[in-house]
């Protein structure tokens, strides 16, 4: 999976889990795609201290990952609806993808 988009997913499903300022490095830097100088101006660190705040938000949400497993376990839900769409009622289908945001 593209490290952009799981950082996307990690940051959508265990954001709310880091400290604030690791939350705002993150949604500057991998959602609003500033560089690590406009971040840090934002912020009042330094380029060093936003680098760190995200590589600690990565580990963090890496490890809460780890522990409940919610993107993969979305990647399998939807990977077995697609495998079984054909067998599917529509609506059932159009529901569950709903329900998945995908």
């Amino acid at each position: 999976m593209n490290q952009r988009v799981r950082d996307g997913l990690l940051l959508d499903n265990y954001g709310a889990q880091l400290t604030e300022k690791q939350r705002m490095a993150c949604e500057m830097i991998l959602m609003q795609d500033l560089s690590l100088s406009e971040a840090a101006e934002a912020l009042g660190v330094s380029r060093q201290g936003v680098h760190d705040l995200i590589t600690r938000a990565r580990e963090h949400m890496e490890e809460y990952e780890k522990s409940f497993g919610l993107i993969a376990r979305r990647q399998q839900m939807e990977q077995v609806l697609e495998e079984n769409r054909e067998r599917l009622p529509e609506d059932f289908y159009a529901t569950f993808k709903k329900i998945l945001g995908a």
